[in-house]
């Protein structure tokens, strides 16, 4: 009787580091392709020179190749981009800020992604922002 009670904590031990094992994987792999899509986006938004149309479609295509399918709301002072339908909201925000004046005006962007908390037996239950800024854009070409 005493080995049958042994193996059954064992094998509740090993089902627990199974799940938080998983668990981890699942969260650290989203999280990561957050940061990858974050990062995308400033890139293209920096390679533009600003958020104009041809970067938001090169955006559309890197959103279209990456399969990342994250979607919440933006704040008030952020522009939301993606489709936007009430259940499900925007992919990606970003905000501008500029700063200075004259001839050397500098424009800074503020984008966010979404990561969303998905464990294998909970399914979907958080959802975090994950934000980055551009260099400083001089000139910048958008119609943000």
């Amino acid at each position: 009787m005493r080995e049958a009670i042994g193996g059954s904590w064992i094998f509740t031990i090993v089902i627990v580091f199974i799940v938080l094992f998983s668990g981890y994987l699942a969260i650290s792999v989203n999280y990561s392709k957050a940061f990858k899509v974050k990062n995308g986006i400033i890139s293209i938004i920096e390679q533009n020179e600003g958020l104009n149309s041809t970067a938001q479609e090169e955006i559309n295509t890197y959103f279209s190749g990456v399969g990342y399918y994250v979607y919440s709301a933006c704040s008030s002072e952020e522009k939301g981009y993606g489709p936007n339908n009430t259940n499900t909201g925007y992919r990606y925000c970003v905000s501008k800020r500029v700063s200075g004046d004259g001839t050397f005006r500098k424009t800074y962007y503020k984008v966010r992604v979404f990561f969303r908390l998905d464990l294998p037996v909970f399914g979907s239950i958080f959802v975090f922002p994950v934000s980055g800024e551009t260099k400083a854009v001089y000139f910048a070409n958008d119609t943000l």
